[in-house]
């Protein structure tokens, strides 16, 4: 059985590479593709909320709610019911849990109070009174917006130190501006995606938005130290060696962050779940297709 699984593997490097020989500079295109959608959703987003993305209360201020009730209505329900009532307004909802039993919702929304409350007396026919079943606090937009440009001034920071220490690594202008081009890439078409979906992102978005700048590296180090740093000229063949330890992390890592989408209950977690796992997808592309391409167009070039 395990005789021939390795087979199997082996048949499939065999074809990967011999795909590549044939086309690995046309496989461009489609990164090149993805990239300018992803700018144009961004561009669109930038003209309408001023920002590149799109912002829940944590990000742009706004009412935080606790609500205590016994119930098994779920958060997705409620949010779904408060969405079809104020389809302009944005809300997250989390579970609140007390001993392994759900206790209440926190609500995050940029609702006036007044109606949020009315809508929730009505979902759950129960009348919320300050400092009994309901406690609220007001974020101040002034206080977000300063959150949010710290985040920005954070990722940015992550970004220069990640491409200084890359460039002091390879040492070299196109394996280094390869890898630092594959986590431009994986930044701008993630976000392009999420504002595709119209997703609003919270500050624990962000932190997974920086957490990609990690993930998008590591493949394409990989890659590179494979083709690149390792001795020899069949440049192909080490690029598909590379190609099945890449894949196997990604696949694995990509696996959890599905499990934790589907079974959390938490936003939060749903969040940072949902932008790594769309991140993985996008550094698949710009790994194998983009970055690869790149490598391997450079380095037959120098051999010739």
């Amino acid at each position: 059985m395990k005789k021939k699984l390795h087979t199997k593997v082996d048949s499939i490097n065999t074809k990967f590479v011999k795909f590549y020989k044939s086309n690995y500079k046309k496989l461009l295109i489609l990164p090149l593709l993805m990239f300018l959608i992803a700018v144009g959703f961004i561009v669109n987003t930038s003209m309408k909320e001023g920002v590149p993305i799109y912002r829940d209360v944590s990000l742009k201020g706004g009412l935080s709610s606790i609500i205590t009730i016994d119930t098994q209505i779920t958060s997705e329900d409620l949010k779904s019911s408060l969405l079809n009532l104020n389809p302009d307004n944005s809300f997250a909802i989390s579970e609140l849990f007390d001993n392994g039993k759900r206790t209440g919702f926190i609500i995050d929304t940029d609702l006036e109070e007044e109606k949020l409350i009315s809508n929730i007396n009505n979902k759950f026919d129960t009348k919320f009174e300050f400092g009994e079943n309901y406690n609220s606090n007001f974020i101040s937009p002034t206080l977000s917006s300063a959150f949010f440009k710290q985040a920005m001034y954070i990722l940015l920071i992550s970004f220069v130190l990640m491409s200084i220490v890359i460039f002091l690594y390879f040492k070299q202008l196109v394996p280094s501006g390869a890898v630092v081009l594959s986590a431009i890439f994986d930044i701008i078409v993630t976000v392009g995606v999420l504002d595709m979906l119209q997703f609003k992102v919270s500050i624990a978005g962000v932190g997974a938005l920086i957490m990609i700048i990690g993930y998008s590296i590591d493949t394409d180090v990989l890659l590179t130290n494979r083709t690149y740093k390792e001795k020899g000229n069949n440049y192909f063949e080490k690029t598909g060696n590379a190609f099945k330890t890449g894949v196997l992390m990604s696949f694995t890592t990509l696996v959890t962050g599905i499990a934790a989408m589907i079974l959390t209950n938490s936003s939060v977690i749903y969040e940072i779940s949902l932008i790594l796992v769309i991140g993985l997808l996008v550094d698949f592309v710009s790994t194998w297709f983009q970055n690869a391409s790149i490598l391997l167009w450079w380095l037959t070039g120098k051999k010739n």
